[in-house]
């Protein structure tokens, strides 16, 4: 790590994992109510100003403890654009906190007990992530989304990502209990010669490294963790119902993410999330599914779920759809606001035939959302099914602007053509699209719009300006017309003023293809390098209207490394923002050690700030 810069059906993917064997060397609260509000403007009842978490609350002049709101509480940091996190002077923070920045310039380098906060070194490297709302934070929820049976025995797993210039002592906890720290390893070494080091709780995770989180394992026959996990049972909810998230602090600010199931080159129904640290969160979002419910895979549902980290947590959701219910979690008609109570920890899913994209939810205090599928076919009707979850971004996080580029083709195609989804936020957003609108793209979209549509890309999306935010993700479609590579996944795409300049990624050694999606911006004086660790400078880039992108292929084939890269933990960096993603998929082409039918995908970080102030009430 750099410590310094430069001022398949289902069915058919599980039969072959008997066969597998390991990887090859490298060649409670419960209150409900439909109506939203009691009308009587109580503190915490959802009205603005009232200190509840919604938006306004972080005001000059609400109430809130601003300078000047003569409410004589503690001053406290606003975390809008422009406010409390640039200094008097113009100063600024480099995204990865480490920095301060003036006039686009690193001036001061914080020390590793520090970090930068509002255009100043402060001694709280933890503040200060809460502050820079991004990726990088010290508090995340690993959710177990929706599963159909027949993954059971799924390895579920988070990454910890070290990105800080001393240890990070990583803790867990779920339902109360916490997590013991054997099940916690530190993977070492890449591609055959990846091995699983114990943790040491004392010395903590050293800076550059990644940790594995072992979380639970329900007795299957899918493959097992290579580490015994925390808990050997199923700790997700299966369907509509409540249940527990799994808690992850540390002590500096890290990198999180989340797979099912860890070791899923042999397996099935695979996917994996980046993780928003609660810093990040928001009271504010539009739900997002997967995909549409399949058709193949009739048990198969799309699903979102809800987390909230704080007591008494209400959330308001207005569904476009009527929301079916049961185990706990009210039902009620479409366009009729529905309030759900949770307390910390707590999670609330939703699993249904019909998508309930598009539409908005508010809470009293911030709260996580993940959209899910149990199992998607891509088409809906296609071969082999995986499942599929992203974290969602608040509606304050979306962009205006997004480059779509998809992975790399499989098989013998030059241009593959795969689905896109598009969701609208406010009414009359229009889109341009560079170089040309894709066939079936949409053109205008109001608020809760969702339009799916299929092009090889790349692209260029951009709204007429961030006051109309809106969202977009990329999908694989299923192995079947490719005899068995890759299968569906969904992803979302990071907007482009939500693009790093550093990302620690760790890619799972059990897949045969790993690959890179890279998009660029320009600084001041045009594209700056970007750097991978195991390759030196990337190249073959390709324009695209004011960006550039480029993909890079870690692992192909029967595990082949390549230019000296393989699956394992990985450092990017640059001086100019750019976007990574990272996709993973198998192939027929992997010898002694199936790897067909399966993928995974998800972005390798992303600034989470603020970048529009939209908001879409519920009540």
């Amino acid at each position: 790590m750099r410590s310094s810069r430069t001022l398949s059906p289902l069915w058919l993917s599980l039969g072959c994992v008997v066969a597998c064997n390991t990887p090859p060397s490298s060649s409670t609260a419960t209150d409900e109510t439909s109506i939203t509000g009691d009308g009587d403007a109580d503190v915490g009842d959802g009205d603005p100003g009232d200190g509840d978490g919604d938006p306004g609350d972080g005001d000059p002049g609400d109430g809130d403890g601003d300078p000047g709101d003569g409410d004589g509480d503690p001053i406290k940091f606003d975390l809008s654009p422009n406010t409390d996190m640039q200094s008097d002077g113009g100063c600024t923070c480099s995204d990865d906190l480490k920095h301060v920045v003036c006039d686009g310039l690193e001036t001061e380098n914080c020390a590793p007990d520090g970090a930068c906060a509002g255009g100043d070194c402060i001694n709280d490297p933890c503040l200060a992530a809460e502050l820079g709302k991004s990726s990088y934070g010290c508090d995340y929820w690993a959710v177990k989304t929706d599963l159909i049976s027949d993954g059971t025995g799924a390895c579920f797993a988070a990454f910890v990502a070290n990105t800080w210039e001393k240890p990070a002592h990583i803790q867990a906890e779920y339902a109360g209990q916490a997590l013991n720290p054997s099940a916690i390893a530190i993977p070492v070494g890449q591609g055959a010669n990846l091995v699983y080091e114990p943790y040491d709780p004392g010395q903590g995770l050293s800076p550059g490294d990644v940790a594995v989180i072992f979380i639970a394992r329900d007795n299957g026959f899918l493959p097992a963790c290579p580490v015994p996990p925390a808990f050997v049972t199923n700790i997700g909810v299966v369907g509509t119902g409540r249940g527990q998230a799994v808690n992850i602090t540390t002590d500096v600010p890290v990198v999180a993410y989340q797979i099912l199931p860890f070791g899923g080159g042999s397996s099935a129904a695979t996917s994996a999330s980046l993780l928003l640290p609660t810093s990040a969160w928001d009271v504010n979002y539009v739900a997002v599914n997967a995909f549409a419910k399949s058709v193949a895979a009739p048990q198969a549902q799309p699903s979102m779920t809800i987390v909230a980290h704080e007591d008494g947590t209400q959330v308001s959701l207005l569904p476009k759809v009527a929301v079916q219910g049961g185990n706990g979690v009210a039902g009620g008609p479409a366009a009729m606001p529905i309030v759900y109570s949770l307390d910390r920890g707590e999670t609330l899913q939703i699993s249904q035939d019909v998508e309930l994209t598009g539409s908005p939810l508010e809470g009293n205090h911030s709260f996580g959302l993940f959209g899910a599928a149990s199992c998607l076919n891509i088409p809906v009707d296609g071969f082999a099914c995986d499942s599929a979850h992203q974290q969602i971004p608040p509606i304050q996080a979306l962009g205006s602007e997004y480059v779509g580029v998809r992975y790399r083709s499989r098989g013998n195609m030059q241009d593959e053509v795969v689905p896109w989804t598009v969701v609208g936020v406010v009414d009359g957003t229009t889109l341009d699209w560079v170089p040309a609108p894709p066939v079936g793209a949409p053109l205008v979209l109001n608020a809760g719009d969702l339009v799916r549509f299929s092009a090889p890309g790349p692209f260029v999306a951009r709204s007429q300006d961030e006051d109309h935010p809106f969202y977009i993700a990329a999908h694989m479609t299923g192995g079947g017309t490719f005899g068995g590579e890759g299968d569906p996944e969904w992803v979302n795409i990071i907007p482009t003023a939500q693009y790093l300049d550093d990302y620690v990624l760790f890619t799972d050694p059990t897949y045969s293809e790993t690959s890179l999606v890279v998009v660029r911006s320009p600084g001041s004086g045009g594209f700056a390098p970007v750097e991978l660790d195991c390759l030196g400078e990337l190249n073959g880039w390709l324009p695209l209207g004011d960006y550039e992108y480029t993909r890079v292929d870690l692992v192909t084939g029967n595990f082949m490394a390549v230019n000296g890269c393989e699956n394992g933990r990985h450092e990017m960096w640059s001086d100019e923002p750019f976007g990574v993603t990272v996709w993973g998929w198998g192939s027929n082409a992997s010898q002694g050690f199936s790897t067909i039918y399966v993928s995974y995908a998800y972005p390798a970080g992303a600034s989470v700030r603020s970048i529009n102030q939209v908001v879409i009430p519920v009540g």
